[in-house]
């Protein structure tokens, strides 16, 4: 037992001392690829932290039109403002039924009016991770809505 001890720790030693004299390639970049982060930047600074959701709506709207977005804001103040989006929201994310009364509001300013708001929506930083399965649910509430009322208008 006292021998198998003895040969671990020497091993281990030889072991330890071969990696300090020859270091790994795999630690060593290929002459043609370059760092992804610059070397000389601090990790600690402001470099290395992620930006706030605020800084992000704010990229992000840099982006889009300024229509589009006035378009989006006023669809969204036009279509029942927050008790309508929030069920909306709600049917698309938790298959919530929206009510009678969202749904006309809806179908009042027209599909359009609905899908911009929603695109916009799904844009910011909140909801973006739903965006990919919400798009498709976005149009299944529109189309079971003017299912529920569209024949009134």
């Amino acid at each position: 037992m006292k021998t198998n001890n003895c040969v671990f720790m020497a091993s281990l030693l030889v072991t330890t001392l071969v990696l300090f004299v020859y270091p790994s390639l795999a630690s060593k970049l290929e002459d043609n690829e370059k760092p992804l982060i610059d070397p000389d930047v601090d990790l600690g600074s402001p470099f290395a932290r992620s930006p706030t959701s605020d800084v992000y709506n704010r990229h992000m709207s840099s982006k889009l039109s300024k229509e589009f977005i006035e378009y989006a804001m006023v669809c969204g103040q036009m279509m029942g403002e927050f008790r309508c989006n929030n069920e909306v929201l709600s049917e698309i994310l938790q298959d919530k039924p929206a009510s009678r009364y969202c749904c006309m509001k809806m179908m009042i300013y027209g599909e359009e009016c609905h899908m911009a708001l929603r695109e916009l929506m799904f844009k910011i930083y909140k909801y973006k991770q739903f965006a990919s399965k919400a798009r498709p649910r976005i149009r299944q509430v529109w189309n079971r809505c003017y299912a529920e009322v569209g024949g009134l208008f």
